[in-house]
C-alpha cells in the first residue's frame, strides 16, 4: 500500500531529482527503504520518469566505499550510475551555486544539502526525493520535497 502511495506521488512529476541518501538506500539495499527505492529506480529505468543527480551526490555516494577501500563496490556504484537510463548527472555550475548560497542563508542548510536542492530547482525537477526532514521547510516555486519516511508502513 505504501509503495503505491509513494509511486502515485512520484508519478505526478515527469522529472525528479533524488538525494544522495536515496541512492545509498538502493545500492546498499537498506531496509525498510528497499521496496520504495526499487520501485522508484524501476520507473526511472522504464522511462516513465526522468531523473537528475547532482555531481555532489556522486561524491557522497562514493565516499564510504573509498574510505573502506571497497574497490569492487566503487566500480559497481559507478556502473549503476552511468548505466541508469533517463538520468542526467548535473554539474555544479554558477547558477546552482548562487541559488545554494541563497538557500544556505535563508534556511541555514548545510552546503551539500543546499547544492543538491538547488540542482533540483535549476534543472526544473518537479519533485525532490529525500529523507532529510529539514529540507521539507524549504519552499521553492514548482518544486515539491518528498520525504521517503512518510511512505513507510
Amino acid at each position: 500500500m505504501e509503495v503505491n502511495a509513494f509511486l502515485n506521488e512520484v508519478n505526478k512529476s515527469g522529472i525528479l531529482c533524488i538525494d544522495s541518501s536515496i541512492l545509498i538506500y538502493h545500492l546498499e539495499e537498506i531496509k525498510p527503504y528497499d521496496d520504495l527505492t526499487r520501485a522508484l529506480i524501476q520507473k526511472i529505468a522504464e522511462g516513465r520518469l526522468s531523473c537528475n543527480i547532482s555531481t555532489l551526490t556522486i561524491t557522497e555516494l562514493l565516499t564510504k566505499p573509498y574510505r573502506l577501500k571497497e574497490h569492487n563496490k566503487i566500480s559497481l556504484f559507478e556502473e549503476f550510475i552511468n548505466s541508469l537510463p533517463n538520468t542526467l548527472i548535473q554539474p555544479v555550475n554558477y547558477e546552482i551555486s548562487k541559488l545554494a548560497a541563497s538557500l544556505r542563508a535563508d534556511y541555514n542548510l548545510r552546503t551539500p544539502d543546499s547544492i543538491i536542492l538547488s540542482t533540483a530547482c535549476i534543472t526544473k525537477s518537479g519533485l525532490f526525493i529525500t529523507n532529510d526532514i529539514a529540507l521539507k521547510k524549504v519552499k521553492l516555486e514548482d518544486l515539491k520535497v518528498l520525504i521517503m519516511d512518510e511512505y513507510l508502513p
